[in-house]
């Protein structure tokens, strides 16, 4: 009787043993509560953009929720699934009347039923901001090939953000961003104009618009020139005899505000001496080696010399003259 008692005890705390290591939730097959309330929140819907919010369901086990979007079609397929009871949908099509519904998720993948559907067409109601940070750079590097006008400015932010427009002006700073003065189109935040001469100077403006095609205000108009190559005067063509403190002379060209002068031992490397100095309204510009340079010229050398010019007075290299030759005494 002991033994046949002994054998029932054991086999109950084998069962025991046997179900307390299983996993509850391993024949789960109940599906979780639907979201309720589905609804989009007017504050920050609109611009290409649909903040849907709901309440959770009262089961402790859901994993996430499933969004289920119609994009016009009639039909629903799902667009995401979160872990919030939020969504923030954007870069929708103002022309859309988009629909949702909702479906909680539990930890054994079981999917409720749908939540009440809501459905809205956003609305375009701001323009987007104006571009900031507009800057320009010119060059005429002919070794390069390089005659180009450079635009460079910040992205805009907005959600429903869609195009720059560029563009141009070719005689005046003052003129209207119209089908007359249009460029181009970007998506990009830099905009390279080959089209362009050395000596002429260009105006530009930029302005954003966005997927309903609003467009911002007008940026405020950048302004600059590819310059014209300068002219080395003296000493040129290989010159002999020449001082050790030679004087240098160029052309003065349109639009440039300072120049830089270059001195080396080679045609490509060695720069020995450097010095910039303001344009003038003189036709040439000249300056003279300085006998107190950190390094002097040696007698019966070659040397090679360049100009650089700058549109800018800030800004980088413009221009580069061809360099040219002269030998000292």
């Amino acid at each position: 009787m002991i033994k046949r008692y002994l054998t029932i005890i054991l086999a109950i705390s084998i069962t025991l043993f046997m179900w307390s290591c299983s996993d509850p939730e391993e024949d789960d097959t109940t599906a979780p509560g639907a979201p309720t309330t589905l609804a989009f929140d007017a504050n920050q819907s609109g611009d290409g953009q649909i903040y849907l919010r709901w309440e959770a369901p009262e089961d402790e086990d859901v994993a996430s929720y499933n969004i289920y979007r119609d994009s016009g079609s009639g039909t629903f397929s799902l667009l995401v699934s979160v872990v919030e009871t939020f969504y923030l949908d954007s870069q929708l099509d103002y022309s859309i009347e988009y629909g949702y519904k909702i479906t909680a998720v539990d930890d054994s993948d079981n999917e409720s039923a749908f939540s009440n559907e809501v459905s809205l067409m956003p609305l375009n109601l701001l323009s987007p901001a104006t571009p900031s940070g507009l800057a320009i750079k010119a060059h005429n590097i002919p070794n390069d090939f390089e005659v180009n006008v450079e635009l460079t400015w910040n992205a805009n932010t907005e959600t429903d953000f869609a195009y720059y427009k560029i563009f141009r002006s070719a005689t005046t700073p003052l003129f209207s961003p119209d089908e007359v003065s249009y460029l181009d189109s970007v998506t990009g935040i830099f905009y390279i104009d080959e089209d362009v001469t050395p000596g002429n100077t260009y105006h530009y403006k930029i302005i954003a618009y966005d997927i309903g095609h609003k467009d911002s205000d007008p940026t405020i108009v950048v302004s600059d020139t590819p310059l014209e190559e300068p002219i080395l005067v003296r000493p040129i063509g290989d010159v002999e005899n020449t001082s050790l403190t030679p004087t240098f002379e160029w052309t003065n060209v349109n639009s440039a505000v300072k120049y830089k002068i270059i001195v080396r031992t080679s045609s490509a490397t060695g720069d020995i001496w450097d010095f910039e100095l303001d344009a003038t309204s003189d036709n040439t510009m000249s300056v003279t080696y300085p006998t107190n340079a950190t390094t002097a010229l040696s007698g019966n050398t070659r040397y090679w010399w360049f100009i650089a010019g700058y549109s800018q007075a800030d800004g980088e290299i413009n221009v580069y003259s061809e360099d040219n030759t002269f030998r000292t005494l």
